[in-house]
């Protein structure tokens, strides 16, 4: 027999979204709230494995990225006032955005620009040549730097576990190890199906929000929501840097990508917030959002399923072939790896690369038209769906949630739950004051 269980609201997906939409929903409201999730405990997926880095909005363009922008402007001090109260990892380490080569100083130029807009302070950025770059990072050659002083690296995993336990203590149910199979709307009410070590449940509720990452789009599509999309999954691999070398690098070092319309990026040089020292990532195509090992011609059967369209019309794109191909070629050599980061680190060798760190997979959502540059928000008759849902969606996580949960509470779907007594809240975690910044 199957087993049932019925809740108010079902939020899917324990990654860094899930759990800070669970947050609100657990601060602001009682009532019976189920988080679920295919691992067996939080931010088992992209949420811990990820470059690690709380990006300032310098590079986001202000219109195609608007919200990405927003959010993560708002959400900056909300993970500072979480790393305060928990002890957490904070490491300010700033990036520096290099031009290696002459025209890549205009877009530094226009990536100043972008972040005034999107409400970076002047004291913020710098750009400065290379002559003054060599003075504070000797190991980097580059025509200018735009250099962002308020990036900081942090875990993500931990701020996003550490979030998970809050919300358990509030009320919150979890069930690990549950996929979702398949979900029906009916008569106002979602139903949710998954699999087990247990066997089947059933989960009702009167809303089921999607956040389940990667595997968002799936969801969207059981209930008939989304199908002109498709999503492509590219995992993104590092090395580490071997001492002595990796400390005499004390900053990020990223470098504009080549090509902005698609998720490539160049490799970069991060500083982890344990203070180890990385190259990557690059992004290998792979089948699956969990698709963390295996490379090949085999990954090309992830433009085989539904929807095809969108696919085979970037399979014409040459640029983008070539860019998939040459992911491919760093996936298999850390010498082309290198060689990719020491246009800009001239010194590093492949001989300092000895061990692998962990492997993330980015999912992205395409149309007709291609890439979709932000995430979007799709309603069901009893279902929310946030899908594509991408870099820098960790950093800009709290704010986003809690403008999902603005949006819904003023479409009604929320009218079922009782307002709840706040209790001691997050320094800067407070839901009316994050919305007054939108």
């Amino acid at each position: 027999m199957d087993n049932q269980a019925d809740f108010d609201v079902i939020v899917i997906g324990a990654g860094v979204l899930g759990v800070t939409i669970s947050y609100w929903l657990s601060t602001l409201y009682s009532g019976r709230i189920a988080l679920l999730d295919t691992a067996h405990a939080a931010a088992a997926h992209t949420s811990a494995r990820n470059t690690g880095v709380i990006h300032r909005p310098f590079y986001l363009d202000p219109v195609k990225k608007q919200i990405f922008a927003k959010t993560s402007l708002i959400s900056h001090p909300m993970w500072e006032g979480l790393a305060k109260r928990e002890a957490l990892p904070w490491r300010p380490i700033g990036t520096f955005n290099v031009a290696a080569e002459e025209g890549e100083v205009k877009t530094l130029e226009k990536y100043r620009r972008w972040g005034l807009e999107n409400g970076m302070q002047e004291n913020e950025l710098d750009l400065l040549d290379g002559r003054e770059i060599r003075d504070l990072e000797p190991e980097v050659s580059c025509r200018a730097a735009l250099i962002s002083k308020t990036d900081v690296s942090v875990d993500f995993g931990t701020f996003t576990r550490h979030l998970w336990k809050r919300v358990v203590s509030q009320g919150v149910s979890f069930f690990g190890g549950h996929r979702v199979i398949r979900v029906e709307e009916r008569n106002g009410t979602a139903s949710v199906e998954t699999t087990s070590g247990a066997g089947l449940t059933k989960f009702h509720s009167r809303l089921m929000i999607n956040a389940a990452g990667g595997g968002s789009l799936e969801i969207a599509h059981y209930c008939g929501l989304g199908r002109q999309y498709a999503s492509l999954n590219f995992r993104g691999e590092y090395w580490v840097v071997d001492e002595p070398f990796a400390s005499r690098v004390s900053s990020n070092i990223y470098r504009p990508p080549m090509f902005p319309q698609y998720p490539f990026l160049d490799p970069h040089f991060v500083v982890r917030a344990d203070g180890t020292r990385q190259i990557g990532p690059n992004a290998v195509l792979v089948p699956g959002p969990y698709g963390y090992s295996g490379v090949g011609l085999s990954e090309l059967d992830a433009f085989l399923d539904w929807p095809v369209p969108p696919k085979l019309r970037l399979l014409g794109n040459r640029d983008f072939v070539s860019l998939v191909v040459g992911e491919w070629r760093s996936s298999l050599s850390k010498k082309a790896m290198c060689e990719r980061v020491r246009r800009f680190v001239p010194r590093l060798n492949p001989r300092m690369l000895n061990r692998r760190a962990v492997f993330g997979v980015r999912s992205s959502v395409i149309d007709s038209a291609g890439f979709i540059p932000e995430a979007i928000l799709l309603r069901g008759e009893a279902s929310a769906h946030i899908i594509n849902f991408n870099s820098p969606g960790a950093t800009g996580a709290p704010a986003y949630s809690a403008l999902v949960m603005s949006q819904l509470a003023q479409e009604g779907r929320l009218e079922g739950l009782s307002p709840r007594d706040k209790g001691p809240l997050i320094p800067g975690w407070d839901f009316e004051e994050v919305l007054d910044q939108f």
